[in-house]
């Protein structure tokens, strides 16, 4: 996840502010899903935030070899993005982001290095890429906040786009999905496909209120992949899919320990200061 695009998934659109902020401002405002202003405007606060604060998303879950209709644990996952935002003079918005992912055997605390592969009987190693920043343009429609560079061989395309959004009692739902088919260039080398969906859960009332820049949020998280290279998979045919839960918070300290800990594990230096990759 974050380590390849990471949470992670987060997009929409700022235009909507103005129209939206007003109505707030009126007694009785009522959030209206099939209204695109206000849609844009849920998804960018709950998956985002309307302001510049360094924020945190954590994720928990656990990672699936499907082949048929079963589904095998491969190792539990601890993820983690952060981000800022910064509102463009179009009506569009930047995220700067970065992230980084960790995993665990099934129900152990303990840093995954070597996987035995259950299906092809490999032993492998398990990588884990150093934090790197990612900066994006995000619009109306969504957009991908781990930017839009072909991987080296590949020719990318790519679909995002937000809705629908629903409300039940006092919150609010709304979706996100990316979707990327990375086609090689040379012959013969094998394409990978992506689908990563989200949805968002947050309250009516955070959305509609002009001063909360930067709600709380929940977030359920999906995604199924052709599996990734470094697993050595062959010409073995299946999904990697995942199924995660997580939230939004605004320290470094209230993300999970088990994260934390991992963290400072494997990237000491960059533990001490998190926000800073996104300054570098």
């Amino acid at each position: 996840m974050i380590h390849r695009r990471t949470a992670l998934g987060l997009l929409a659109g700022a235009s909507a502010i103005p129209a939206l902020a007003l109505a707030a401002g009126k007694s009785g405002a009522v959030f209206d899903p099939a209204n695109p202003d206000h849609l844009a405007l849920a998804f960018r606060k709950l998956a985002y935030s309307m302001d510049d604060k360094l924020t945190f998303w954590w994720m928990r879950g656990t990672r699936y070899g499907v082949t048929g209709p079963v589904a095998t644990p491969f190792w539990d996952m601890y993820v983690a993005a952060w981000f800022t935002t910064r509102n463009l003079p179009d009506g569009k918005y930047e995220v700067t982001i970065s992230g980084s992912n960790f995993y665990t055997a099934p129900g152990a605390t303990s840093l995954l290095e070597k996987f035995n592969n259950p299906f092809t009987g490999k032993t492998v190693d398990v990588p884990y890429g150093k934090p790197r920043k990612s900066v994006n343009v995000m619009d109306r429609r969504g957009g991908s906040p781990f930017g839009t560079v072909d991987a080296p061989g590949m020719k990318t395309t790519r679909q995002t786009d937000i809705g629908p959004a629903w409300v039940e009692g006092d919150n609010v739902h709304v979706q996100g999905d990316i979707m990327m088919h990375m086609e090689p260039l040379e012959a013969g080398k094998r394409s990978f496909t992506v689908n990563d969906w989200s949805t968002y859960i947050g309250t009516v009332a955070d959305v509609l209120n002009p001063k909360m820049t930067n709600p709380p949020a929940a977030q359920m998280f999906n995604d199924i992949l052709d599996f990734p290279p470094w697993l050595q998979m062959g010409d073995y045919q299946g999904a990697y899919v995942s199924r995660c839960y997580g939230r939004k918070v605004y320290a470094y300290a209230s993300m999970p320990a088990t994260w934390r800990r991992l963290f400072e594990q494997k990237f000491p230096d960059i533990a001490k200061d998190p926000g800073a990759v996104l300054k570098s």
